[in-house]
């Protein structure tokens, strides 16, 4: 619904002032939720060349703090094949920090690595990687805009900056052609409970060794990128009919949904999964799709 979103600008009043002094909160279109280990969340308008940080509030709210202006592609945004110098568009995280004495001065004081490719870059077989968040030669006070090889390039001393915002393997950064759309928290929260709502469903399934209502989550386009829905139905069966217990537990969970497509929600979470014969943790991948049927699993992987 377009008319509820709101242009933060365009009411003469700046983001942060805006959203601080209003009666309602407001989110950035397409964030669904994130957990309250994540006080950031960093955003590219790649069409304006700008990064906004933005601040987590306690209720689920974000406000803007920082403008910063950055270097993208030479060929613009939409990556789509490795060397066509765009930067992508989607919704990734940083997964480390290199730091400045493992680099050339190219990349200047450090850089934060994306999780590009994303697991739907790869289903869509979209190519290429090293994509960074990353600073300017020291003896280089600003580029233009379009002046990349896919990367996001800032100044060196809001790079440094980024350490206080940036949480490695959990921080998102979200990438769009256009600026922010703001929409109401409510609004927000209501298709982020409906979401959730599948997600419980589909985790009590699995932990109940609900066979038949467990796989009915996937969608008949599943892939895990090596199997299909299909393949994955008899390998999950097989699996859980060898368990006598199985217990799952989620904790951490982001829903944001992909700019470009957003019926489709990338899904992130830490999960605790114990059996009688095997446990394991750790961060868990999907991508939910809003159908006419509900919400289905199109991906799903380690990550």
């Amino acid at each position: 619904d377009v008319s509820a979103f709101v242009d933060l600008q365009a009411l003469g009043q700046s983001g942060e002032a805006y959203v601080s002094g209003a009666s309602s909160s407001y989110v950035p279109a397409g964030v669904l939720k994130l957990p309250s280990e994540q006080t950031y969340l960093i955003w590219v308008e790649l069409k304006s060349g700008r990064m906004q940080l933005l601040e987590h509030q306690r209720d689920g709210s974000f406000i803007p703090r920082k403008i910063y202006p950055v270097s993208i592609g030479k060929n613009g945004y939409g990556k789509e094949v490795e060397g066509d110098k765009r930067t992508p568009v989607g919704v990734y995280f940083f997964t480390s920090f290199i730091d400045d004495a493992d680099l050339v001065d190219f990349y200047g004081l450090g850089a934060y690595p994306l999780s590009y490719p994303s697991a739907y870059d790869r289903i869509l077989n979209r190519t290429g990687s090293g994509i960074w968040l990353h600073g300017l030669p020291k003896d280089t006070p600003q580029r233009p805009l379009l002046d990349s090889d896919g990367c996001v390039i800032i100044d060196n001393n809001s790079l440094i900056e980024m350490v206080d915002y940036i949480s490695t393997g959990q921080t998102h950064i979200v990438l769009t052609e256009g600026d922010i759309q703001w929409q109401l928290l409510d609004q927000a929260q209501n298709r982020s409970k409906r979401l959730e709502s599948s997600i419980e469903n589909w985790r009590a399934a699995w932990s109940s060794r609900n066979n038949d209502e467990y796989l009915d989550f996937y969608d008949e386009a599943f892939s895990d990128l090596s199997k299909n829905k299909t393949d994955w139905s008899t390998y999950k069966r097989r699996i859980n009919n060898s368990k006598t217990s199985i217990d799952v537990a989620i904790d951490q969970l982001s829903l944001i949904a992909l700019p470009d497509e957003p019926d489709k929600v990338s899904v992130r979470f830490y999960q605790n999964y114990q059996s009688n014969n095997y446990n394991w943790s750790g961060w868990k991948e999907q991508l939910w799709q809003e159908t006419e049927s509900g919400w289905k699993i199109l991906y799903e992987g380690n990550g």
